[in-house]
């Protein structure tokens, strides 16, 4: 019976294998299902059979499944099902699945966890941080502000209008030249027709003249007014480049620039396009001369002309030439060699002393309110002088004296109206009308009165009282 059973036994584990090997062998062929397991514990520490959940989220596997298992043996394929669910829960139980879902009765028993956020941070690092923040902000809006060249910053200020950072070609500036040239021949005709009326030529007349139309006579007008200034507006650069080198001489930038500009819109009008040089070529001498003459009419407190500014450069040249062969710069060589007058160098070397300021501080000192230059120069005029004053108070004692012990009251009278020695002055004329007398008789009493001060101020020596009639 023993020997029975264990045969029974035997082929009974053969066919459940067989059986199980079957199913599994078809199920691997079959598209994988996704099996979400869920196992729970009781609430003691005890451990308990699991219970699975198996959801098929394919059901196309699910439909596929049925008919397999129905081809294998009907007697076996039920135990074999079953085996293999509990070899399967096993395998999933030790792989520790993770729970999905929770019961809504553990979520409200859990107690509620309340997060408390510390920063570990005191307020007054708060502080330091937020204004760190902010000062970076800062300085990155800075960072990005548009770069402005030296040179767009130095003719801010100095020149009206929008500067052409292009450069012309030749052939636009000799198109812009000819405009301007037709612009310069109707504004000479203008003038040839003024001094031909006596009176401004009209527009009309000005066309009739040239026998152009009217719009025709105004389009090339606003061209040739346009073609300078685009002209200009390329060639500023230049004029600020030539003005800097005389920059800190004794004049004013803005003054050296206006100079220059000056200079600058000449040369275009003077600029000939058939000769073939550039104009910036041209152009260059003009700007110089008008920064040159801009600086000679401004650097000085007491401005000297312009021809005596260019003697005075010809004099220095002459004393360099006379100095380097070893001769003596005198008044006489240096009229020799200019061929002018001695009294035309000694006018220009005398025109060109220095000013300088008096209240300005004789010997500099740390405060700087030591005493200036007025300090130290003597004042002649009489009327600061005090002892003047003296003078004065005591001539007039010693005349008012004399003219009461020598004259009598009509002869007092008349010098001191003719003499204004108590009011105004008056002519032989009016005091002749105040007193009654004639004019002729009043001039013959002050004329003998004026005698006898005389001969009384020689008795008593006071010849600083004589005076010249």
């Amino acid at each position: 019976m023993a020997t029975a059973a264990t045969v029974v036994g035997i082929s009974t584990g053969k066919r459940l294998h067989l059986a199980v090997k079957c199913t599994t062998d078809k199920l691997q062929f079959q598209p994988k299902e996704r099996i979400t397991i869920t196992s729970k514990k009781s609430s003691s520490n005890g451990r308990q059979n699991p219970q699975s959940i198996k959801q098929n989220h394919h059901l196309e596997s699910a439909a596929t499944l049925e008919p397999q298992l129905e081809t294998c043996d009907p007697e076996y394929s039920v135990d074999a099902i079953l085996l293999w669910q509990k070899s399967m829960l096993e395998e999933q139980w030790n792989l520790s699945p993770t729970k999905t879902s929770t019961k809504p009765k553990d979520r409200e028993r859990a107690p509620k966890q309340i997060q408390v956020i510390c920063s570990g941070t005191s307020a007054r690092r708060r502080r330091i941080d937020s204004r760190a923040k902010v000062f970076s902000r800062k300085n990155h809006n800075h960072s990005w502000r548009p770069f402005i060249s030296p040179d767009k910053s130095s003719l801010k200020g100095y020149v009206k209008g929008i500067v052409s950072e292009e450069l012309l070609s030749h052939a636009q500036v000799v198109q812009l030249s000819q405009k301007i040239k037709t612009g310069l021949l109707v504004e000479e005709r203008r003038s040839r027709l003024k001094d031909r009326l006596g009176c401004e030529p009209s527009d009309e007349q000005l066309a009739n003249s040239l026998r152009i139309s009217r719009t025709n006579l105004q389009s090339k007008l606003i061209e040739c007014s346009l073609a300078r200034e685009k002209l200009a507006m390329s060639n500023v650069r230049l004029v600020m480049s030539i003005a800097q080198r005389y920059d800190n001489m004794g004049a004013e930038m803005a003054d050296l620039i206006q100079g220059g500009l000056i200079g600058l819109l000449r040369g275009i009008e003077k600029y000939d396009s058939s000769k073939g040089f550039k104009i910036s070529t041209y152009v260059y001498w003009w700007i110089r001369q008008g920064v040159s003459r801009a600086l000679m009419d401004n650097s000085r407190t007491l401005r000297l002309p312009i021809h005596l500014h260019e003697r005075l450069s010809l004099i220095r040249n002459a004393k360099a030439r006379l100095q380097a062969k070893g001769v003596t710069p005198s008044i006489d060589k240096i009229a020799e060699r200019l061929n002018m007058s001695q009294k035309k160098i000694t006018n220009a070397i005398e025109a060109n002393t220095k000013v300088f300021s008096l209240d300005r501080v004789a010997f500099a000192s740390l405060d700087s309110t030591g005493e200036s230059h007025l300090d130290y120069i003597a004042d002649n005029r009489v009327e600061n002088n005090p002892w003047h004053e003296v003078d004065e108070w005591a001539l007039k004692d010693e005349v008012d004296k004399l003219i009461t012990l020598t004259l009598r009251e009509r002869e007092r009278e008349i010098i001191r109206m003719y003499y204004g020695l108590d009011n105004e002055s008056l002519t032989w004329e009016d005091i002749s009308r105040r007193i009654g007398l004639s004019r002729e008789r009043v001039r013959q009493v002050g004329l003998v009165a004026f005698e006898k001060l005389k001969h009384a101020a020689r008795k008593k020596r006071l010849g600083t009282m004589l005076l010249q009639h």
